[in-house]
């Protein structure tokens, strides 16, 4: 009788709280200042037993960064580690440790740049490696278990925290510290991993599914700047111009409600729209669509639909760097 193949899993760490040490254990907020981390490896030696019980786990080291310090540089060469992992058959899906300032980001960016079937689930850690009741490995376990599941194929990058799973484009980070900090406001989580290690996954993607890998050919090392506004009471169009001024050929709005600057904002982006930047409105509520209106299809901007602002500004920039058209570049905010 031949045994199944134990599922191979690759871990690539980055880095962030999950491997960060405070000055003591009830240090929960000011652990970054600290500038200490884990020796290489502790993380997962932390956990070898754990991991083994459920996969053949191999670790890719990544340089170990700050989530909020991540450059282009950083995550194309990110993307290509992810993207040869998988390329070259080394491992049957892909864990990414990342600091959770910017994993949406980077979970959205994996889902439109690589493109496979193979699991690859993003996660983190809300309380530093050296807290008192520290999330981290065990969110990292939960990761592995997700990313070894055969019902984690073909549902694009995923992100498991606090036991729970999500998809890359409706997660969203939405409280400063907590560990529940991560939610998908508009559609909810795709599953849970239980208390016994079971791994449910209750409902599939609706929408991004057509996106998953849209991008692969685009070169992330060349990328065109692309600026996110964000709108509130009295805000004139200083910003905005000042993007324009630095180059950018894009800009994310990100208006109040349903997708409202304010009427000077408003002046300034029709200005940036005659300079042929191309302009997405977006909100800045944290959920909902910004719907199409007449007045966005006459000055020919982007509705960026439930995309929050930084998530939109990911997908612009990729479209903008593939070379679509405004009319292209719409549907892609709209797909499913």
């Amino acid at each position: 009788m031949t045994l199944p193949a134990r599922p191979r899993i690759a871990i690539v760490t980055t880095g962030g709280t999950i491997d960060s040490v405070g000055a003591d254990r009830l240090d929960l907020a000011a652990y970054l200042e600290t500038g200490q981390r884990l020796a290489p490896g502790e993380l997962l030696a932390g956990i070898s037993a754990e991991l083994a019980s459920i996969a053949d786990v191999t670790e890719a080291p990544f340089r170990r960064l700050r989530a909020h310090a991540m450059t282009d540089a950083d995550l194309a060469d990110l993307t290509d580690l992810v993207t040869g992992i998988l390329a070259l058959g080394e491992a049957d899906g892909v864990v990414v440790t990342h600091g959770t300032n910017t994993l949406e980001e980077t979970a959205w960016l994996l889902h439109l740049t690589v493109a496979t079937d193979a699991p690859i689930v993003i996660t983190g850690a809300m309380r530093p490696a050296s807290a008192l009741s520290a999330d981290g490995p065990l969110n990292l376990v939960n990761a592995v278990r997700v990313a070894a599941n055969p019902a984690a194929r073909g549902l694009g990058v995923l992100v498991v925290m606090d036991d729970t799973i999500h998809g890359a484009r409706d997660v969203t980070k939405q409280n400063t510290l907590r560990v529940d900090a991560f939610a998908s406001p508009m559609t909810g989580p795709l599953g849970r991993i239980d208390g016994d290690g079971r791994v449910v996954i209750s409902s599939r993607p609706a929408r991004g599914t057509s996106l998953r890998g849209s991008y692969a050919r685009v070169d992330l090392r060349s990328l065109q700047r692309v600026d996110v506004v964000a709108s509130y009471q009295g805000a004139d169009g200083a910003l905005i111009d000042a993007a324009v001024a630095a180059g950018a050929r894009g800009i994310v709005s990100a208006g109040t409600g349903a997708g409202y600057p304010t009427p000077l904002e408003v002046e300034a982006l029709e200005r940036a729209s005659a300079a042929g930047v191309l302009v997405c409105q977006g909100s800045r509520t944290g959920s909902g669509r910004v719907p199409p209106t007449p007045s966005m299809a006459r000055r020919r901007w982007i509705p960026a639909d439930d995309i929050v602002p930084w998530k939109a500004r990911v997908l612009l920039r990729l479209a903008l760097a593939a070379g679509e058209r405004p009319g292209v570049i719409a549907e892609r905010f709209a797909a499913d």
